[in-house]
């Protein structure tokens, strides 16, 4: 019996973080178009919105943003970690916490 509550109490805990995490990372339809807003303002010089495909820059092969979306290993942290820090040729873009959840937010959609 013990055990049983505590089992509950733990699938309630997990339930409670999922929602949580889904929506500190702004899943929400108005975080979704300001990130497509943004996304087109700042990253479609080399990334490719939607379904169209991505380009090369300085040599290097730029995915679109749906490619991205459907790796198997991009979670929102990563996405976070990726727009934060980001590689060559990628520029560093100054952006706020706010704008890169909805750009993460907007490339969550596209899966």
């Amino acid at each position: 019996m013990i055990a049983r509550r505590m089992l509950l109490r733990a699938l309630h805990v997990a339930v409670a973080l999922c929602a949580l995490g889904s929506a500190a990372h702004g899943q929400t339809r108005s975080a979704v178009v300001r990130g497509h807003d943004l996304a087109e303002q700042t990253c479609a010089g080399c990334h490719a919105m939607d379904a169209g495909q991505g380009s090369t820059t300085q040599g290097t092969r730029v995915p679109s943003f749906r490619a991205i979306a459907g790796r198997p290993n991009i979670s929102a942290e990563r996405l976070q970690a990726l727009i934060m820090t980001p590689r060559h040729p990628m520029p560093a873009i100054p952006l706020g916490l706010g704008e890169i959840n909805d750009l993460v937010a907007y490339i969550r959609s596209l899966r």
